[in-house]
C-alpha cells in the first residue's frame, strides 16, 4: 500500500438536471463489493479521503471500488437555488443517479451522519442493494434538542 490508489472525479446530471459530483477509487471493475461513502449534513465526500484510499488499495480484502459523494450543494456539486432540495428524498435520488451512472447496482455503505439517514433509508426502501451497512454517529432517534 505505498502508492495512493487511482482517484477519479465524476459530474453527474441529478434527476433535476442539477450537476453532482462523485470521487471514485481504486479498480472500477472489481471482484469484492463497492463501498459507497455518504457524509454528514454540511460535509463532502472529501471526508472520506483516508478510508477511501486504504479500501481502495486493499485493506479489506483487495483492491476495490470505492465512491465518495458529494451531495448537492456541498464538495464540487454544484448550488441548488430551490433550498426545498436540500432534502432527504431529493438526495436520496441524487445518490441513486450517482450510483447508476457509475454502474453500482448494489454496495456496502459507510454513512455518517446524515448518510446514515440516506443508508436507512435505502435498506427500507431498496433493501436489495445494501451488502453491508456502517451507521456512524447516527441513531434510529433524532432528538428535537440536538
Amino acid at each position: 500500500m505505498n502508492q495512493r490508489a487511482q482517484t477519479e472525479s465524476h459530474f453527474i446530471s441529478a434527476p433535476d438536471g442539477l450537476r453532482l459530483h462523485a470521487r471514485a477509487y481504486g479498480p472500477r471493475t472489481s471482484d469484492l463489493t463497492p463501498i459507497v461513502c455518504l457524509p454528514g449534513l454540511t460535509r463532502n465526500g472529501d471526508d472520506f479521503d483516508v478510508l477511501a484510499q486504504a479500501l481502495a488499495e486493499g485493506a479489506a480484502g483487495g483492491p476495490r471500488r470505492v465512491v465518495a459523494i458529494d451531495y448537492r450543494g456541498r464538495g464540487l456539486s454544484d448550488h441548488d437555488p430551490k433550498w426545498r432540495n436540500y432534502d432527504l428524498r431529493v438526495e436520496n435520488a441524487d445518490i441513486l443517479a450517482c450510483l447508476t451512472a457509475l454502474e453500482i447496482g448494489e454496495a456496502a455503505f459507510v454513512g455518517t451522519s446524515r448518510g446514515g439517514l440516506h443508508v436507512m433509508l435505502f435498506a427500507a426502501t431498496r433493501p436489495a442493494m445494501l451488502r453491508g451497512a456502517v451507521l456512524n454517529d447516527i441513531g434510529p432517534v433524532i432528538e428535537a434538542q440536538g
